[in-house]
């Protein structure tokens, strides 16, 4: 089997349905030796991650993926090697937890106008330690006998522009780069081809961006020869990953499942802090 990478997996710690010691196991038949995880707004998954990649003998870099703004659009900033217990960092991200949950709330408020209400104590069952997020009240709804299956969940409810989609607080791209390099780690800009043309993008890149997510499961061979221009141009950080979030989720992507060269991880290593390093 072919030594993979995947450096973009969600679990239960956020919106993923598998959690953090499924997804390391999910990696591990893939034959991926290095993953990373990058919940959304949270670390808490990195930890129960680390000690199952250690039996396993998988190499995880511990990571975060922040919400960002920037004018009308929304964009996602990777935040690689951060301290996960790094005061500034969990401060934004309990502000974002704490949005996620106003977010919840107005989800619920949704669905209950349309004759679908859900139970918000078993939802919190459902996530078990993890944020409740969209995956989670999917789930519910499939439960509940609304929808019969979460892929009809998403389609006619849950998915962005549908009748129970709610967005969420953003940070400012700068604040989100500033406050992963204050805990130690590196931002990078995730999945930037959904952004538009290399103008967008290099707009972007210059609120604090020192790498690129090059390979993304929506990515064409196009993007990936624009984006690799952009970071050899400027000297970014080139990684990759698949974004899964676990089977039957709005995009049910495999963890391990998108061909990123192995060089890629090669670089990414060489980035790694040597407090990381020594802690391995």
């Amino acid at each position: 089997m072919s030594r993979r990478i995947d450096l973009h997996v969600h679990t239960t710690a956020s919106d993923g349905l598998l959690s953090p010691s499924q997804t390391v196991d999910a990696a591990l038949r893939k034959g991926v030796w290095l993953l990373g995880i990058a919940d959304h707004d949270t670390t808490e998954g990195v930890p129960e991650a680390a000690a199952a990649a250690r039996a396993a003998g998988v190499t995880l870099v511990p990571g975060v993926e922040l919400s960002v703004g920037s004018g009308p659009r929304e964009i996602h900033v990777l935040g690689y090697f951060v301290e996960t217990e790094h005061e500034a960092l969990q401060t934004v991200l309990a502000r974002l937890r704490g949005a996620r949950d106003t977010r919840n709330e107005r989800i619920l408020a949704r669905l209950r106008e349309m004759g679908m209400p859900l139970d918000s104590g078993r939802l919190k069952e459902i996530a078990g330690n993890g944020s409740v997020g969209r995956p989670h009240i999917a789930t519910a709804l499939l439960e509940a006998g609304h929808v019969g299956s979460l892929g009809e969940a998403f389609g006619r409810y849950l998915a962005r522009g549908k009748q129970a989609y709610v967005g969420r607080e953003r940070l400012e791209a700068a604040e989100a780069g500033v406050v992963i390099k204050q805990a130690g780690g590196i931002p990078v800009l995730a999945h930037p081809a959904k952004l538009g043309g290399p103008q967008a993008i290099e707009q972007i890149l210059d609120d604090g961006m020192e790498g690129v997510e090059v390979y993304h499961t929506d990515h064409t061979a196009m993007d990936v020869e624009m984006l690799l221009g952009i970071a050899k141009r400027r000297d970014l950080l080139v990684t990759g990953g698949s974004d899964s979030h676990g089977p039957y989720s709005e995009k049910p992507v495999a963890v391990g499942s998108l061909d990123i060269p192995e060089w890629v991880g090669e670089q990414v290593l060489a980035r790694a802090p040597s407090r990381w390093t020594a802690a391995r």
